[in-house]
């Protein structure tokens, strides 16, 4: 299937546009980009074929780290250790969950339920730790707040930036805002494969259940969540991508060209509003994009 042009004569602008927002989105708190690709090349320009939406929406999700990423890594934002380990768990589940969904979830009758009840469980989530009884654990918040007040007063951030301490396959540590944060690499391994399994099935980045387990499950601050989870996807949305392919999937080039463009621009402008902003805005602003795009699936506006 091939993307009529002529049906955006009037907003020639739409595929660059539509692709800034999810490369902003996506470089601001790691995740919905993926989301907001498929449901931008369903809603917005109208494709309906969903085994062509979901390499194509993993695309856009793909290129931003290459800008995103090393903004964040001179920032001493990037857990690098952990995205590595993620993002080998995420091959293997890429392969498993691309090759299903070519065979189950081809029809745009079925995707479109699976892909919004999903969408809605995390808005759910995210919503529920932002309650007031869902505050942070003691020492997040000490580190949000030493690198909050860090850039308040102008200071560089990588004086309180990460800076990895121990590692092996069983426990590893780093330091972030003066404080330390701990997480198992297997157990790391095994959310990697199974967050791919899901996101390369539905044609998103994973970012959406990234996030969360970094968030809810690690207790990691989103300063280091972003940039972290855009790396783990940059590898796992490329096998993803290159499995579809490989399956027969066809990739519409001159769309994603476009929307490759505007991707690129709003990842590279996306680190560089996020420090400006609260950790809290982060997670409120993933949340009501997560919720906004359920509920429109769902038909309820």
């Amino acid at each position: 299937m091939s993307f009529d042009f002529t049906a955006l004569a009037d907003l020639p602008w739409l595929p660059l546009a539509w692709g800034l927002l999810v490369g902003l989105v996506f470089s601001l708190v790691g995740a919905a980009g993926g989301i907001l690709a498929s449901f931008g090349l369903i809603s917005v320009i109208g494709l309906t074929d969903p085994n062509q939406v979901k390499p194509m929406a993993q695309a856009l999700t793909l290129v931003t780290p290459l800008v995103a990423v090393p903004a964040y890594y001179r920032q001493c934002r990037l857990v690098i250790p952990l995205a590595v380990v993620l993002g080998v768990g995420g091959i293997a589940g890429a392969v498993i969950g691309s090759s299903l969904s070519v065979r189950y979830l081809a029809d745009i009758h079925v995707f479109r339920p699976v892909f919004a009840f999903l969408v809605l469980g995390i808005a759910i989530q995210l919503a529920w730790s932002l309650r007031p009884g869902g505050t942070p654990k003691a020492h997040t918040a000490r580190a949000v707040a030493a690198f909050e007040g860090l850039i308040a007063t102008g200071g560089e951030t990588c004086t309180v930036g990460v800076h990895s301490c121990r590692w092996s396959p069983w426990r590893a540590e780093f330091e972030f805002g003066k404080e330390r944060f701990r997480y198992r690499p297997w157990a790391a391994f095994a959310a990697g494969l199974a967050i791919a399994i899901v996101s390369s099935a539905l044609g998103v980045g994973g970012g959406f259940l990234l996030v969360p387990f970094m968030a809810m499950i690690l207790h990691l601050p989103m300063f280091v969540i972003a940039g972290t989870a855009a790396l783990a996807i940059f590898v796992s949305s490329g096998a993803s991508i290159a499995n579809y392919v490989a399956l027969g999937v066809h990739l519409d080039l001159a769309l994603l060209g476009w929307m490759l463009a505007g991707t690129l621009a709003g990842a590279w402008l996306g680190p560089r509003l996020s420090r400006l902003l609260r950790d809290r805005w982060l997670k409120i602003l993933l949340t009501l994009v997560l919720l906004g795009i359920a509920l429109r699936y769902f038909r309820v506006f």
